[in-house]
């Protein structure tokens, strides 16, 4: 790197003794975690593992330790384990620690990174302290209780609170209550170092940067001083030599100037070491490291610039889940978490609704994503339920103003030194009261180095008030054309004068448990939705992005129960790719590949690809491309696009034969996106005549047809299909129908069930034998409520073709077509079709070609690891309520189960025979598996997600009353 001097400022007259307070009043600093603690052998021990609970604890139980205990796994929550947790409750924890010998004449703490929702701790038979709060990190000082080199008992009171500010019980819909993030115990010096806090400024260029530090004692007493160094990522000192200051009264300020440092981002997020030391009397007391990541976040106007870049936020919104340990997490879960989001193509993550662990955040450093840290406050006097509700309004209550600044300063204290953290939120979706404008103003008192965001804002701005830098807006409609959002004015996607951010939107399907249950595809008809919404936002300067809710489905695999608000994420519990996964990898990709089909002009040795750079700080040329066609690949530089530019890629055409692909791979070598590129070719559904002739029998029951071993028998009265063999094997169990399914309620919130269409009741019909290779079949009848008209042709090579006209059609539909019954034997299915993105993955339910069988097989066994993709998943607790697989079994592949949008064509096959439907790209197919377990072949003309709502596209209303369609089928034997 290029060559970098230091100033250095000693900043002693700024401040006084506790002139400012970090942590609100009440709260104390948490020990800065050493790397190394001298004369002692690990300054950090970890306490996890194997403790004991006690669910019915007698009076002072930390002294007599009388009563039942348990086994219990920690961190984890007691209900995910079997045990039955209640609101305001207590039950007790107890554990027993060996303090090492080498503590003596040092400070020994116990560090609960959470514990939910408030907490007692005893050592030895002695209290020790209390705290109020479920997700940020406390010390416990056991140091005057224990006798190093020997053991001690340690016992924690648990209570799950119903007036818990976070309501994180409520809305996990069981009690959460337990030591949910792991357990550490710390060796210090006795005047140890509890603040030590960074930051990075910059001149206007950012060619020079300002690292400012500010440390702080346990004890404001005695003489010590700071001897630190900056080392860059490949551990090389970045300061010319080690430098030393002096505490004054326990703590400092200090500053240091570095000329080019390279800078941290979500794209190439660099990361340096500061390595400092505690020293007294000249002798080491302690060793800290510190990762620093050089990059400065500011408000300017309607935009957020990260290091002078204006930025855009394509997000998710992340929960604390693990399928056994359920409101928990460990280091390889949060590591994954990160990983999962970066190949998902997000760049920022709100840690909905608390601060996440200590782990995440350093992985959001390491591997480049944005964070909007949350404090743990949701759903104050608003959407609270059952006994949390009369809890639930605490904004104007000053009893609870200290638990609103505690674990807010407690947060910011642990927290403020990541890169990744770009804005703090004070709540969730609350009502405006004192207690909010407080947590604000108090942000501003302690770091002015990012903004602040909260919501609901409208119910701030009723009042005249203002406690935060950023507008939030929920679930804006997806196209953009919507004003308002829970009272919140905006307009074009921009507020009037601050940055507008959703981090909540495009929520995935979880409530509509009946189109779930129905069709699978709605997972991927969602994806549009995000696509769409993060397209029209991306060019309006005032408009952050958002997040998707979630990113993880919510689903608690207790032993007795499956609860949780659902399957509302982008990857499950087990964190398995789901089906949205990859509609949230294209839509977020960060190179924007504007048109995939090509004129098949056979002059042109070239194409000029059109291409938008949506990244945020690097150009376009940072980025491989690798280009497949014919069997071959080869790499070829990209363009030197700027942040948000447009241009074109140029691409060789050797052959028109088959498609072009584009690859796109980051530095290292990860898949960032892929494109299809095809040529334009008209594909019209057109049936040849045959020259094969039907046998004709009559009767005054039936009308026979026999043709090469197919045989297909008609009602003579209404001319209705009765059943169609082929080969012996039956094919068709009864005639074609019209389908009018439509939703309940349409405009649902959440949930409608359908009402689906009945029996096609025949008034006259006409059976056509003239033809003998084409017999034909007019009718006229109705369904339900629906006049309905169906002209259906036979032809002796298998041919079915089904034309039909339906009037009186509602202007909220989900199906309008064809319903087909088949035999069940047909368990099989494959398709061409032109999905909405050029590529899927091969296993996906949505792929452009693919296949799917029935039944897979899966050994299912509840609360054990899945190990096949969720395409081929044939069992849902928490769709069906039930913890049994035999009951939860739904009856086929989610593969198999989902229709297959704008198909060309689609073959269902059995062991002998297959069903081929031809199609022009404009129909959907989707085989329906009844509660009988038979089988009908659907042929829709339309096909709509109604209940996807929360500003999602959830279909086109009807825009006449009448409709025309038609569909094509053979029946032929299987190649």
């Amino acid at each position: 790197m290029k060559k970098i001097f230091t100033i250095l400022i000693f900043a002693g007259t700024f401040f006084n003794v506790n002139a400012q307070q970090y942590i609100a009043e009440g709260r104390k600093a948490l020990a800065v975690i050493p790397t190394q603690t001298t004369d002692v052998e690990k300054a950090k021990i970890s306490l996890n593992g194997t403790w004991e609970i006690n669910m019915s604890p007698t009076d002072e139980i930390w002294k007599t330790n009388s009563g039942q205990w348990q086994k219990i796994q920690v961190p984890g929550e007691p209900a995910m384990q079997g045990f039955t947790v209640e609101n305001d409750k207590e039950f007790f924890y107890r554990t027993t620690i060996t303090v090492p010998a080498s503590a003596k004449n040092k400070t020994t703490m116990i560090r609960f990174n959470g514990v939910y929702s408030y907490a007692r701790v005893f050592v030895n038979g002695h209290f020790v302290r209390e705290h109020f709060g479920g997700f940020t990190a406390w010390d416990a000082d056991i140091s005057s209780f224990v006798e190093p080199g020997k053991p001690a008992v340690v016992h924690v009171g648990v209570t799950d609170r119903a007036d818990d500010i976070s309501y994180a019980s409520g809305y996990a819909f069981h009690p959460i209550g337990g030591i949910l993030r792991e357990v550490q115990l710390l060796v210090v010096p006795n005047d140890y170092i509890n603040r030590f806090y960074t930051q990075t400024d910059f001149t206007n260029d950012f060619k020079k940067a300002t690292l400012s530090l500010n440390i702080a004692k346990s004890k404001t007493t005695g003489k010590s001083s700071i001897k630190f160094q900056l080392y860059d990522a490949n551990q090389k000192a970045v300061l010319k030599e080690a430098q030393t200051f002096n505490l004054n009264n326990g703590e400092g300020k200090f500053s240091v100037d570095v000329l080019n440092p390279i800078l941290w981002n979500q794209e190439k997020p660099y990361l340096y070491t500061l390595k400092a030391e505690l020293q007294t009397a000249g002798k080491t007391q302690e060793k800290i490291e510190q990762k620093v990541g050089f990059r400065k976040v500011v408000v300017d106007g309607k935009r957020v610039l990260v290091n002078g870049d204006p930025i855009k936020l394509r997000g998710g919104c992340r929960h604390d889940m693990h399928p056994l340990l359920g409101r928990s997490t460990n280091r390889m879960y949060d590591s994954l978490d990160v990983v999962m989001a970066k190949k998902a193509n997000l760049n920022f993550i709100r840690t909905s609704h608390y601060p996440p662990s200590q782990d995440f955040l350093e992985f959001a450093d390491k591997y480049g994503i944005y964070v909007q840290e949350e404090t743990a406050i949701c759903f104050v006097n608003d959407w609270r339920e059952g006994v949390y509700k009369k809890l639930g309004e605490t904004q104007n209550d000053p009893a609870f103003t200290s638990r609103y600044l505690g674990q807010l300063s407690e947060m910011i204290d642990r927290d403020r030194n990541h890169a990744s953290v770009i804005m703090w939120s004070i709540g969730n979706e609350s009502s405006y009261g004192i207690n909010f404008q407080k947590e604000y103003d108090f942000v501003k008192t302690i770091d002015l180095s990012r903004p602040v965001s909260w919501s609901w804002p409208a119910t701030a701005f009723k009042e005249n008030k203002k406690c935060f830098d950023i507008a939030v807006a929920h679930y804006p409609d997806y196209e953009g054309t919507g004003e308002e959002n829970f009272g919140l004015v905006y307009k074009n996607m921009e507020h009037e004068s601050l940055p507008l951010l959703s981090d909540e939107w495009a929520h995935v399907a979880c409530y509509n448990t009946t189109l779930l249950k129905t069709d699978p595809n709605v997972k991927d008809f969602w994806g549009r939705s995000l696509d769409i919404m993060w397209a029209n936002r991306f060019d309006v300067p005032g408009n952050l992005g958002g997040a998707i809710w979630g990113m993880t489905d919510e689903t608690f695999h207790l032993k007795d129960k499956v609860t949780g608000y659902g399957p509302w994420g982008f990857i499950d519990v087990w964190r398995r790719e789901k089906t949205e996964f990859w509609n949230t990898k294209k839509a977020y990709s960060p190179i924007r590949v504007l048109k995939t089909e090509f004129e098949n002009n056979a002059t042109d040795q070239y194409i000029n690809v059109p291409v938008k750079n949506r990244y945020n700080h690097i150009s376009l040329d940072q980025v491989k491309l690798k280009i497949r066609s014919n069997g071959k690949s080869y790499e070829q530089q990209l363009p030197a696009l700027k942040p948000h530019e447009e241009g074109t890629i140029k691409v060789a055409v050797t052959d028109r034969s088959t498609p072009i692909v584009l690859e796109f791979y980051d530095a290292q070598n990860n898949l960032i996106d892929e494109e299809q590129l095809t040529w334009k070719i008209t594909s019209p559904t057109t049936v040849e005549a045959t020259k094969l002739k039907w046998n004709v029998k009559k009767s005054d029951k039936n009308v026979v047809l026999e043709s090469q071993g197919l045989i297909i028998k008609l009602d003579a009265s209404t001319g209705e299909l009765q059943n169609a063999d082929l080969k012996g094997e039956k094919v068709l169990t009864a005639g074609a129908r019209v389908i009018v399914n439509k939703p309940k309620q349409p405009d649902a919130f959440k949930e409608t069930t359908g009402i689906y269409s009945g029996k096609y009741k025949v008034k006259n019909a006409i059976i056509n034998t003239e033809n003998k290779s084409a017999i034909v079949v007019n009718s006229a009848g109705t369904i339900d409520d629906y006049s309905v008209k169906m002209k259906t042709t036979y032809q002796a090579d298998g041919t079915i073709t089904i034309e039909y006209e339906a009037d009186n059609i509602p202007e909220y539909t989900w199906q309008i077509g064809i319903a087909l019954p088949v035999a069940s034997t047909f368990d099989e299915m494959k398709w061409k079709r032109n999905g909405y993105w050029s590529t899927y993955p091969a296993d996906h339910l949505s792929a452009n070609i693919g296949t799917a069988k029935r039944i897979s097989d899966i050994n299912e066994e509840y609360r054990v690891q899945p190990v096949y993709e969720t395409s081929e998943g044939m069992y849902d607790y928490y769709l069906k309520n039930t913890i049994d697989p035999k009951k939860a079994n739904m009856n086929g592949t989610e593969i198999f189960r989902a229709t297959k949008e704008n198909v060309l064509t689609f073959d269902l096959l059995s062991a002998k025979n297959e069903i081929e439907l031809s199609s022009n790209g404009l129909q959907a197919t989707k085989v329906d598996i009844l509660e009988s377990g038979e089988e009908e072949l659907l042929i829709m003309d339309k096909w709509d997600y109604w209940s996807l709502s929360w500003g999602n596209f959830a279909g086109t209303k009807n825009s006449s009353k009448n409709v025309k369609g038609k569909a094509v089928v053979k029946l032929a034997q299987k190649n």
